[in-house]
């Protein structure tokens, strides 16, 4: 059976989702089936089968049921009936991390090893770092057809340059929401080795992906349902997707045919785990038992009636010939690990979500100090950091700027540099002049309280449903106002009349140098449900500020 054979392949799916529908109405959201292996336990070899549950993630689910019923119920060593839950991955995932997860799997095969690691991190321990790959689908660009056509396809063999690059600016290009779909996390992985190639990579990544974050959805299907003509907008002429699901949006939509253009170098295939969770000796038994038949070559047939590959990148069953998907082996490559996985969801939301942000830099003395082996005060540093997380924020955010010592307006601790405007209105005003100008004292003291007070309270009065509303302060000392103002007593118990919990307002520190008091700027964020990220060494504060401004932004306090 080849990947052409449509009609077969539609009446499997079809029975399946019949299935998947009627059971649906009975238990919300997850779709379960059995799939009975034995016949009358009075003529069968085993009459107790142990249970074996598998968690399947919708694309992989046809070919586990396929290959659990060719098990063969009279075989002995074949004692094991399969009950099959259809959920996304994402879900599974969550699902899992629950502080007491009901109904765990013995099983779960999601369409990424991403979602193992993600479920990981959100404290599902039970979850194995990794599990055997049964299928794999490379992760591709969805080209409309005459897009791809103008481009000189198919006798030009496009990439992913052609279609972010600057040839592509005719395109309006759709984006994966890499939080819930990993489709997106190879994609944005995609972008970056495109757009390392260039001669300014950092603000070419940046471009494109505020360029894709428009047209962000929570999935392929929303894509695929804006090409063509659409009445809701311009179409979507290309989108990142798996190359199952291109597969079969060609052959259901004769209208409406999309080239596969692959990344180059490859990005991070969807791979399908078998991954094995903690259970009885009898059930692990059972369970490496399916997995050797799920990792039998007999199932190419159920692969290739659902657009999936070998583990190894080979195409099973009968290759199309259409040209619009590449039919040689093409060796998958393996999911990001952590922390790679991390940067790139990170750099994603901070340029994908608007935020309100009240940004107060220090100006006290001590900023004047050069930074030894660098050449550059901590001032520069500073500014240089601010200029950055500016270019990695969505347009839409809003942002203001304060600087802060002591007396630095009058009696008062603090002075507004540049109002909150949204960065689409405050840019074009010269806000990065206005921040490149700011100057350290020759001798400020810093009177922290007084301003984290004073911050605190307008970016309360001021705050805005919508966005992700924060009060950010950098700082390379602690609080030094010769005993005015406010004492940090006062100011925890007034930050903590202030707290909303249907409107939260977190202050998030980037303290830097070895004059930072921890305990103090852990102190104040804490009362906020905010964060105090602290470096000893001036020159980590690029790397400490993106690491705080990402993670606030994508909601990961």
């Amino acid at each position: 059976m080849g990947w052409h054979d449509i009609e077969q392949r539609n009446r499997r799916k079809l029975i399946l989702m019949l299935v998947i529908v009627l059971v649906g109405a009975l238990v919300a959201g997850v779709a379960w089936f059995t799939v009975d292996r034995l016949r009358d336990p009075a003529q069968a070899k085993c009459a107790n089968p142990t249970v074996l549950n598998v968690v399947a993630a919708p694309d992989i689910a046809p070919v586990v049921d396929q290959v659990a019923r060719g098990l063969n119920p009279d075989d002995a060593n074949t004692c094991y009936r399969v009950e099959i839950v259809v959920n996304d991955s994402a879900t599974t995932a969550d699902q899992l991390a629950a502080p007491k997860p009901a109904n765990l799997p013995s099983v779960w095969i999601p369409d990424s090893s991403v979602w193992l690691r993600r479920a990981k991190e959100k404290g599902a321990a039970q979850v194995p770092d990794s599990g055997s790959s049964i299928a794999s689908s490379p992760v591709v660009m969805a080209l409309a057809e005459q897009a791809a056509r103008s481009r000189n396809w198919p006798e030009k063999q496009l990439n992913w340059a052609d279609v972010i690059g600057a040839g592509g600016a005719d395109l309006n290009v759709g984006m994966v929401d890499p939080s819930v779909d990993a489709v997106g996390v190879s994609a944005l992985i995609a972008v970056r080795q495109v757009t390392a190639l260039s001669s300014d990579p950092a603000a070419n990544n940046v471009a494109v992906l505020r360029k894709l974050s428009p047209n962000a959805a929570s999935g392929s299907s929303e894509l695929f349902a804006k090409t063509g003509t659409t009445s809701g907008g311009p179409p979507i002429t290309a989108f990142p997707t798996s190359e199952r699901a291109l597969l079969d949006n060609n052959a259901k939509r004769k209208d409406e045919q999309l080239v596969a253009v692959y990344p180059e170098p490859a990005s991070p295939s969807l791979d399908y785990p078998y991954a094995v969770l903690p259970a009885p000796d009898d059930v692990a038994v059972a369970a490496a038992k399916f997995r050797t038949a799920m990792l039998s070559q007999t199932v190419g047939d159920a692969l290739a009636a659902n657009g999936l590959r070998f583990p190894d990148g080979r195409v099973a069953g009968t290759p199309p010939t259409d040209n619009r998907t590449i039919v040689r082996q093409l060796r998958p490559v393996p999911a990001p690990g952590t922390a790679q996985l991390d940067q790139v969801l990170n750099t994603w939301a901070g340029i994908s979500k608007a935020s309100r942000i009240q940004a107060v830099l220090d100006v006290s003395g001590s900023m004047n100090g050069v930074i030894p082996g660098s050449g550059k005060t901590r001032m520069q540093v500073t500014l240089e950091a601010s200029e950055g997380g500016i270019r990695l924020m969505n347009p839409r955010t809003k942002l203001g700027i304060w600087v802060f010592s002591a007396e630095l307006d009058g009696e008062k601790d603090y002075k507004e540099v540049l109002p909150v405007l949204p960065l689409n209105e405050s840019l074009p005003q010269g806000a990065l002049d206005k921040l490149r100008a700011i100057k350290a004292t020759p001798t400020g003291r810093t009177g922290l309280y007084d301003t984290a007070l004073a911050a605190y309270t307008s970016a309360r009065q001021n705050w805005e449903p919508g966005r992700l509303n924060l009060v950010l302060i950098l700082t390379d000392g602690k609080n030094d106002d010769d005993g005015r103002g406010v004492t940090r007593e006062a100011l925890l118990a007034e930050l903590g009349k202030m707290q909303d919990p249907n409107r939260p307002l977190p202050i998030v520190f980037i303290g830097f140098g070895p004059d930072v008091d921890v305990a103090e700027l852990n102190a104040i964020s804490k009362a906020t449900g905010g964060q105090a990220f602290n470096t000893a060494d001036p020159t980590k504060i690029n790397e400490i500020f993106f690491a705080a401004l990402s993670r606030f932004i994508s909601g990961k306090p």
